[in-house]
């Protein structure tokens, strides 16, 4: 595995050649794999389903109610637009693949917003009343 400063390096040459995503979404994907593939018992590859619902799961946990604006920010509208950005990685060999992954298998109908999966993970502020 490369270290952070060689892989920043190479995504920032990639978008300085293709202005594709923002820099920022391919390094938190980059580190979303990882962690989702260490939290395993053992190691192994991860469907594009397993990626995706990690990669919401660690939205809502750094971002809060404010994923959405993220991905907006990164210009992330579709679960197919992860899949571009995971393939972009591996062509740059910076996450590998099997030899059947293909982009298509991003080509789901998943919302990587939701409101209520903010509300299960967004802690709750107690307003205080004022008498």
């Amino acid at each position: 595995m490369q270290n952070s400063s060689e892989t920043r390096r190479k995504i920032n040459d990639f978008y300085a050649q293709t202005g594709k995503y923002h820099p920022d979404a391919y390094e938190f994907i980059t580190s979303c794999v990882i962690e989702q593939v260490n939290s395993l018992e053992k190691a192994r590859h991860l469907s594009a389903v397993e990626l995706l619902d990690g990669l919401k799961n660690q939205l809502y946990r750094n971002f809060g109610f404010l994923a959405a604006n993220v991905l907006e920010a990164w210009d992330i509208n579709t679960a197919s637009d992860i899949g571009e950005i995971v393939f972009d990685l591996i062509d740059l060999n910076i996450l590998s693949a099997a030899d059947d992954d293909k982009r298509s298998d991003f080509d789901i109908a998943l919302a990587l917003t939701d409101p209520v999966h903010i509300r299960k993970t967004t802690p709750q502020m107690e307003i205080p009343q004022i008498d």
